[in-house]
């Protein structure tokens, strides 16, 4: 059977024609925007090299199948990520405070909303000023002192809960 010619214009309409069910499906099976935006893109780069390289057939079964992979293959790294975390908080348990609440506190950010998430790693880890972060968000530099003032109060909370349920599984 011979591999007919990828047709861009074809590709691009059948992406526009089904990108909003993928990123829906998407958002529906994995915990924050983000992760599905970037499942839906995945998805589609995959399609376009099978549709280019391999000749595929543009239909909507064949992406959402794509799809299911993608989702898939990213369960599987959250739960090797939540089992490397138990592991290390298993093994450092008794050794190190400090590992501990480190782990404590990337599973809390983890449970953040993305918008939260995104300014405190901005701030923290990525050492941003507060007008750096304004430019980057398009918003002032006050608005971002508030986001960032609330996204720590959201923290803190996530925080002692977390706090509260290590205190009452080693009590």
């Amino acid at each position: 059977m011979a591999k007919r010619a990828a047709r861009p214009d074809e590709f691009r309409a059948f992406y526009r024609a089904h990108y909003g069910l993928i990123l829906t499906v998407a958002e529906q099976r994995l915990d924050t925007v983000q992760a599905a935006e970037d499942a839906a893109g995945e998805v589609f780069q995959i399609a376009w090299r099978r549709y280019r390289d391999d000749g595929a057939a543009l239909t909507l079964p064949w992406v959402y199948q794509i799809l299911r992979n993608v989702i898939g293959t990213e369960y599987r790294r959250l739960a090797r990520a939540r089992r490397a975390n138990e592991r290390a908080r298993d093994e450092r348990h008794d050794e190190d405070p400090a590992i501990e609440r480190r782990i404590d506190v990337r599973e809390g950010i983890r449970r953040l909303a993305e918008r939260d998430r995104e300014l405190l790693y901005m701030a923290y880890w990525e050492d941003l000023t507060g007008a750096e972060m304004a430019e980057i968000l398009g918003t002032s530099r006050g608005a971002v002192r508030v986001r960032l003032t609330r996204a720590r109060e959201r923290l803190r909370a996530v925080l002692s809960g977390v706090e509260a349920r290590d205190g009452d599984a080693r009590g």
